[in-house]
C-alpha cells in the first residue's frame, strides 16, 4: 500500500520564496520534514507525465524513470512512517525485496546500492 493523498491535486501553479518560506518557518522541524517529504512525493508523480521515452532515449530515460519509481516508493513508506502509520506500510521485508527488484528492473542497483550504502554511513545504526 502507497501513501495517498487524501484532498483533490491542486491545480498547477507558481509559489513565491516568500510564501513558501513563511509555509515552512511555521512548522514544528518534524513536521517541516513530512510537508517537504509529501512535496517530493507529488513531484514524483508530476515527473511522469513527462512521457516515457522514445527509442532513442531508452537507455537513460529508463534509468530516470526507475530512480522517480524508487523515489515515489521510500517517500511513501517514509510519510506512513512520519505520520505513525507503520501498520499500513508494507513490512520492512517487503519493501526491501520491492526496492531490489525495482532497482533491478531498471538497471539502477549501482546507484541503489551507493544511496543505502552513504544513508548507512551516516544513521545511528551503522551496519
Amino acid at each position: 500500500m502507497e501513501y495517498r493523498i487524501t484532498d483533490p491535486p491542486v491545480a498547477l501553479s507558481t509559489i513565491d520564496s516568500s510564501s513558501l518560506v513563511q509555509w515552512l518557518s511555521a512548522l514544528p522541524l518534524v513536521e517541516r520534514a513530512r510537508a517537504l517529504n509529501i512535496v517530493s512525493y507529488m513531484l514524483t508523480i508530476h515527473a511522469r507525465e513527462y512521457g516515457l521515452p522514445t527509442s532513442e532515449q531508452t537507455g537513460s530515460a529508463k534509468k530516470l524513470l526507475g530512480i522517480n519509481d524508487l523515489q515515489h516508493k521510500i517517500l511513501s513508506q517514509t510519510v506512513q512512517y512520519l505520520d505513525g502509520e507503520e501498520r499500513l506500510a508494507p513490512s520492512v521485508n517487503s519493501f526491501c525485496h520491492v526496492l531490489i527488484e525495482t532497482a533491478a528492473h531498471h538497471g539502477i542497483s549501482g546507484p541503489l546500492g551507493a544511496a543505502i550504502s552513504f544513508a548507512k554511513s551516516r544513521t545511528l545504526v551503522n551496519r
